[in-house]
């Protein structure tokens, strides 16, 4: 419904999925997102969380995140998946993206979804701009629109959403809040609850 455009329905379908105890939030700094991704599972030493990135996005480079064909193909996803906490290539070190090439069919506890520049809000439409690629694809937009929906359905425990901090997102940030994504909570309202 999101990625329809259909942000009412989306915002009820959201209340049903929130009561179900399953949190989506998004927030505008990636410091944040982080943090909050390691403090909620600070207890809980099998868990896994990691950075998601549609392989479309370009702007994310700006804010530390790679998510180009040269820092992703050679990847070890398997490595990336199991490896332990305290390993600088383990996706609970919260540093490398996988793509929706590298995370189809499998989940996080609560991956951070890495949202680009390629599926951007302007006004009240999407606008999806996806890579040109050497082959000619029948449809590349409907490509995109599915990379989009492989990486929002790989959380088993929550999903946060980072919208980078340039003023081309704004609308991309209010579709998700009008489609019931609430804001990343603070360690004080946290701490309230």
């Amino acid at each position: 419904l999101l990625l329809a455009g259909k942000l009412k329905s989306a915002h009820q379908q959201a209340v049903k999925i929130r009561y179900a105890q399953y949190p989506i939030y998004v927030t505008r700094n990636i410091n944040e997102a982080k943090h909050y991704a390691r403090q909620r599972f600070s207890e809980e030493p099998n868990h896994r969380s990691g950075l998601l990135a549609s392989s479309h996005a370009k702007n994310l480079l700006r804010h530390g995140i790679d998510s180009g064909y040269q820092a992703t193909s050679n990847m070890n996803v398997a490595k990336w998946y199991n490896a332990p906490t305290s390993d600088p290539k383990s996706s609970n070190a919260l540093v490398q993206p996988v793509t929706e090439f590298g995370c189809q069919g499998l989940e996080l506890d609560l991956p951070i979804l890495c949202w680009g520049d390629d599926y951007r809000r302007i006004a009240d439409d999407w606008v999806l701009t996806p890579i040109n690629r050497r082959y000619k694809q029948d449809d590349p937009q409907a490509l995109l629109r599915n990379a989009y929906r492989v990486l929002l359905t790989r959380g088993r425990d929550g999903l946060i959403i980072f919208v980078p901090e340039d003023t081309s997102m704004d609308s991309t940030e209010n579709a998700l809040l009008a489609a019931g994504v609430q804001l990343l909570p603070t360690d004080a309202e946290l701490i309230a609850i």
